[in-house]
């Protein structure tokens, strides 16, 4: 009974997430997408390359690939018995979930949750997990600097929209900073958390204590994680290059869309270190998927330099079409597919 109570919150939570996400497409079409020259759009998808698309399609699944990758390496050195097909479906939940949730937050804790379900123990799970995290945010802080050099003059002259650059690394490098002083320095993680005590405390007692209990569990976490990483040192280095794969890759997708429409004059460097800097200046937004600030930075950061309106909003529409809705809807199908096999066999037993 209590396992059914259980699925049945977990699947309104799943419906209130997609309802949500559905509900900021619906505002993202009519604030944005409604303003478009559709004679220009159709002309403009009229002439699109397909095989530039399906070349988009395989790149931007390498968001999805290079995670499974870096789960199958580290859950095996981890003593974990797991295939390459299990570890993409971890990473296929991390991206569903991320995608359906404000600020990407629902992606973890599910995905240690279906690790813990195929017989993985938390703490080698939450260790996977956060070693992923990490490598993840530092090559999008980093991928996100680059962009910002390599593109220097040409983001300046944006205006305000560099500000956002700068709010996302400071806010990106914090949360790197801190998981770093907790994994690394017991001493300094421990003052942190009584002083995060001290303060909740003087608000409300309990919610203090609650929290403090939280946060000690979190440490024991990041501590466990911090002797894998010493035992096994080459781990985060494989993790970071990994990582650096699955963004670069997602990051490609813009640029074979702009192949694919015709646009011949911008170089992979230039549009793949744009939407990185792109990518990390929106992500500190909390709305699921970035959606409806990432098609806007996206018109602001290509306008000046496609010029044809028609282009910059076709592009926009496809590159967020292939590497986010696309998969979005993708990854939800197999999950669904995947579910309903399993609630199949529980019944046949």
């Amino acid at each position: 009974m209590k396992e059914e109570n259980k699925n049945q919150n977990k699947t309104k939570k799943i419906i209130k997430n997609l309802s949500f996400l559905i509900i900021l497409i619906i505002l993202t079409y009519y604030f944005i997408f409604r303003k478009i020259d559709r004679k220009g759009l159709q002309e403009a998808l009229s002439h699109t390359n397909i095989l530039f698309i399906i070349i988009a399609l395989i790149v931007a699944f390498g968001n999805i690939f290079f995670e499974g990758v870096n789960h199958y390496r580290n859950l095996n050195l981890l003593k974990e018995n797991v295939s390459f097909k299990n570890s993409l479906k971890y990473a296929i939940v991390g991206f569903f979930f991320s995608a359906i949730t404000p600020a990407a937050t629902g992606g973890q804790p599910v995905q240690i949750y279906y690790m813990h379900k195929d017989k993985i123990s938390y703490t080698n799970a939450t260790v996977v997990i956060l070693v992923q995290s990490f490598s993840y945010l530092l090559c999008m802080l980093l991928l996100g600097i680059f962009g910002y050099i390599y593109n220097f003059k040409y983001i300046t002259s944006l205006g305000f929209f560099e500000y956002f650059f700068f709010i996302g690394v400071i806010v990106n490098f914090a949360i790197i900073t801190i998981s770093l002083l907790a994994m690394f320095s017991k001493k300094l993680a421990n003052k942190l958390l009584n002083f995060v005590y001290k303060i909740v405390d003087k608000f409300n007692h309990d919610k203090a204590v609650s929290i403090k209990e939280k946060m000690s569990n979190n440490l024991k976490e990041y501590h466990d994680s911090t002797d894998f990483i010493k035992n096994n040192k080459s781990v985060l280095t494989k993790s970071i290059l990994t990582s650096m794969m699955q963004l670069i890759t997602y990051h490609s997708v813009a640029y074979f869309v702009y192949l694919a429409l015709g646009v011949e004059h911008l170089n992979y460097i230039q549009i793949t270190s744009l939407q990185s800097l792109l990518y990390l200046s929106v992500s500190i937004l909390p709305l699921p998927g970035t959606v409806g600030v990432n098609e806007t930075g996206f018109g602001i950061i290509y306008k000046p330099l496609i010029l044809v309106s028609a282009i910059v909003d076709s592009s926009m529409l496809l590159t967020r079409g292939v590497g986010f809705y696309f998969y979005v809807v993708l990854t939800g199908i197999i999950l669904l597919i995947e579910s309903l096999k399993k609630k199949q066999v529980k019944e046949d037993a």
